[in-house]
């Protein structure tokens, strides 16, 4: 089995929701997400879809963030209103700098991860909120996932 390389990624982690963002952000310094030159709704955009990351327990790597973006769509509150955020010009601008079609590759690359993942969000027991999370940041990221059904993405590596 491979070891997950970070605390979040592993199904049964104990941070907390916001221990699992500090670990998120610090594994990828470069996302600006406070930047003062984000929208307002870049901003919540940008939140909803990292914690996404964290309680998914996804990195940043092309077919994890195909996983982030069925989840904010099938396992969320979010449902297809997530697809907004894909416009905001800060978001539009990130894309441009991705390789073309990356995700779109990442996807055809691994075909099993449409299914797994739809199957997955398909199985919550209810769907995470995408906006009003706020009271989940101090809850451990085990007990989320417990209470919503949420299966980490790599659930079959090592904690």
């Amino acid at each position: 089995m491979v070891k997950a390389r970070h605390r979040f990624e592993s199904q049964s982690s104990s941070q907390t929701l916001a221990e699992g963002l500090v670990e998120y952000f610090a594994a990828n310094p470069l996302l600006k997400r406070d930047d003062d030159l984000l929208s307002p709704e870049a901003k919540q955009f940008f939140r909803s879809h990292d914690i996404v990351h964290v309680l998914y327990g996804c990195g940043t790597t092309m077919p994890d963030e195909a996983i982030v973006k069925l989840s904010s769509l099938m396992g969320t509150t979010g449902g297809l209103s997530v697809l907004r955020g894909y416009t905001h010009h800060e978001t539009l601008d990130i894309y441009t700098k991705l390789p073309p079609g990356s995700t779109v590759l990442a996807l055809l690359s691994a075909p099993y991860l449409i299914v797994r993942t739809l199957w997955r969000c398909s199985r919550q027991k209810q769907r995470w909120p995408w906006v009003e999370h706020q009271q989940f940041l101090d809850v451990p990221l085990s007990e989320i996932r417990a209470k919503f059904g949420i299966k980490v993405a790599h659930a079959n590596r090592a904690a």
